[in-house]
């Protein structure tokens, strides 16, 4: 739900960006799409698990479109999660000298 969220927001976000700059040229997905490769990189950064993400989405959609972004954003998400969970853990590290 959160990553879905995520992606729709996103939309929103990117639609009203090209209205300002009226750039009629571009044409956006539809709010489907993003929420899709959205729940696929949060599902995937939370679990450190990019194929799974992305191929749950899949098959819960059956979108061969959004298969490509869904990797993406999962890899993205996955490489995203380890570099956060490196950094609290070595600020965890840090504060407690005794158990390390």
């Amino acid at each position: 739900f959160l990553g879905g969220m995520v992606g729709a927001s996103f939309h929103d976000f990117m639609s009203r960006l090209f209205q300002i700059a009226h750039a009629s040229t571009f044409e956006l997905a539809d709010v489907q799409a993003y929420a899709i490769v959205g729940a696929a990189g949060v599902l995937s950064a939370l679990f450190k698990a990019p194929i799974t993400g992305s191929l749950l989405m899949f098959e819960l959609t059956r979108d061969y479109e959004v298969l490509l972004p869904a990797l993406a954003s999962a890899g993205v998400g996955s490489v995203i999660g380890d570099i956060v969970e490196k950094a609290l853990e070595e600020t965890r590290r840090d504060r407690d000298a005794v158990s390390w």
